[in-house]
């Protein structure tokens, strides 16, 4: 159903948003596009995507651009502050000015308050009461067919009609791309790094001299816009190249950020800490283990390295999958059979996890094993296929 006109006699637009960006907004104008037709057609869009690829800042630029799209206008409800699945409908209801009616269910409130509206109501940092959430707008769905939701989370509702769109991270140069100046900063992740940098050295620019070295910054940063802004106050005492040499401690380096951010948002570890913290124990253990892959890997290769005690060889594949479904493993889909990656952050937090395990030692062990297995049946195979090839 497509978003109806405006109602020149509807009632005036709510507008409950946070105050005006004060830092540009980089790149993303195809994203947003994208976005903003999948609110045109869907009662619910949620946009996933790791902590810090900027879900909550594309959720706002679409609220600005779409609101006045709606006769109500638009709410935001923001949920970060919120003890785990608890409180949703009150922190709706708030945000709507529900009157207090104190002897009613805050479910009620919302319902009845939203039942004849036609408005875009987002709801921002679900996956902590992502049970609550998905339940709520289940209802308030069904009893309000003019009301459109936008959601953020790091994993999908998994409500009937949702329409999920992963945010993914800003785009770097590649390794092999021309290094110059002209050519990385076409690159979103460069782009945004050079403007988040020039609030602590205002000459800041990209020159023949440091192209290279912010180019492989921001891969190294996974394009992540949260990562690369706590980059970015460091390159007020170092160079990129001084940076770029000290990201194997990268969870000790991006240390400073917004003092009015949420805590979680402050520090690179603090953000990772939180994703960690959203999972279950299995996902857990498999988070830390499929760090010894250096590269990309398939299911076959995590449920051998991985499978043993504490985690069973036919419990991986649903940690595994849970892990994509919480954007934490990358599913690589080049052909018929998929492999999977880590982001280099969320690699290296495994790594010091799996350190500090115990498992260390028994996982890289299980890991070459597997590879030298591997290793000898191409080997075996090889001289077959060229002894057909010369006709032997």
């Amino acid at each position: 159903m497509e978003i109806p006109p405006p109602d020149p006699g509807g009632t005036a637009h709510l507008r409950r948003t946070r105050p005006a960006a004060v830092t540009s907004f980089i790149g993303r104008e195809a994203f947003l596009a994208e976005a903003e037709r999948a609110v045109g057609r869907a009662s619910l869009v949620t946009l996933t995507g790791i902590g810090g690829v900027g879900k909550t800042r594309l959720a706002y630029e679409l609220v600005e651009g779409m609101r006045k799209s709606f006769p109500d206008g638009a709410c935001v409800v923001e949920l970060d502050t919120l003890d785990r699945d608890a409180g949703v409908a009150g922190a709706i209801a708030i945000a709507l000015a529900v009157p207090d009616q104190s002897n009613r269910d805050p479910v009620d409130k919302v319902l009845d308050a939203l039942r004849d509206r036609r408005l875009l109501l987002m709801l921002d940092n679900c996956e902590h009461v992502l049970q609550e959430a998905a339940a709520l707008t289940a209802r308030v769905l069904a009893a309000a067919p003019g009301v459109r939701i936008l959601a953020t989370s790091r994993e999908a509702l998994m409500v009937a009609g949702e329409q999920i769109i992963a945010v993914p991270p800003l785009r770097t140069p590649p390794e092999d791309s021309d290094p110059s100046p002209a050519a990385i900063t076409g690159y979103e992740a460069v782009r945004l790094l050079v403007d988040r940098a020039r609030s602590h050295v205002p000459d800041f620019e990209a020159t023949p001299a440091n192209a290279a070295a912010i180019a492989q910054l921001c891969r190294l940063l996974d394009g992540i816009p949260l990562a690369i802004e706590l980059a970015a106050t460091r390159l007020r005492s170092l160079s990129a190249a001084q940076l770029v040499e000290r990201l194997d401690r990268r969870f000790q380096l991006l240390t400073v950020g917004d003092r009015d951010a949420i805590a979680r948002q402050k520090t690179l570890r603090a953000l990772i800490d939180w994703s960690h913290e959203l999972c279950a124990e299995p996902e857990q253990i498999l988070w830390r283990r499929l760090s010894v892959f250096v590269g990309s890997f398939d299911i076959e290769a995590a449920e051998e390295v991985c499978g043993f005690d504490g985690l069973e060889r036919d419990a991986v594949f649903d940690a595994l999958d849970r892990l994509v479904a919480k954007s934490l493993l990358v599913p690589e889909r080049g052909g018929e059979r998929i492999r999977y990656r880590q982001l280099m952050t969320i690699r290296e937090y495994g790594l010091e996890l799996l350190a500090a395990s115990g498992d260390e030692g028994t996982v890289r062990s299980r890991h070459r094993d597997h590879y030298t297995r591997a290793a000898r049946c191409v080997g075996q195979i090889l001289p077959l296929t060229r002894r057909g090839e010369s006709g032997g």
